[in-house]
């Protein structure tokens, strides 16, 4: 003697009663996961973009910095070859190549660079500070941010509250010896 399961067809050719309860329960079930899967997808997504474009601002001011430091008022040869429009005043050579060194990926129109400067460690990082780049030998600070528009727009709007993120990186350096001006 056979059992019948579940999942045999009957025996006298008519439907299962079960069967025909099932109707449409893939789509229900489909409707119910997908939404907050896509929402899990958009946000993950975005949250992605946005530490990636967190990563770049650190990697471009660890760069900027050390160009800073050198006191050249020119970029090295390898980032100008093709470039047009290259600033010639080492404060400006600074904005430029946070966006040169991630490949486009900050613009400049979205960047503030701020660098101030202080005499010596003494009083580093205390007080107001002179704006600029500095001179040979100065203790330097560069605070650099950097507001990201979001790469999913109304959705990050719900998810988040908000259509652009905001990255800040901050770096104090002391410049090395070295005659040139500031410009």
């Amino acid at each position: 003697m056979s059992v019948i399961g579940p999942h045999d067809p009957p025996r006298d050719g008519r439907p299962q009663r079960w069967a025909l309860g099932r109707r449409g329960a893939a789509a229900s079930e489909f409707a119910i996961i997908a939404i907050p899967f896509f929402i899990m997808i958009i946000g993950i997504m975005e949250a992605s973009w946005q530490l990636m474009t967190g990563a770049a601002l650190d990697h471009a001011a660890l760069r900027a910095s050390r160009y800073g430091i050198t006191g050249s008022n020119t970029p090295p040869a390898w980032q100008t070859t093709g470039q047009q429009n290259v600033p010639t005043c080492r404060t400006q050579n600074i904005a430029w190549l946070v966006s040169q060194s991630t490949n486009g990926l900050l613009q400049q129109s979205h960047l503030v660079v701020t660098t101030t400067m202080w005499p010596g460690v003494a009083g580093a990082g205390t007080g107001t500070g002179s704006t600029g780049a500095g001179a040979g030998g100065q203790i330097i600070s560069y605070t650099l941010s950097y507001e990201q528009p979001s790469i999913t727009g109304g959705i990050a709007t719900l998810l988040f509250g908000k259509d652009a993120f905001t990255h800040r990186a901050f770096l104090m350096v002391k410049n090395e010896p070295f005659e040139n001006a500031t410009c």
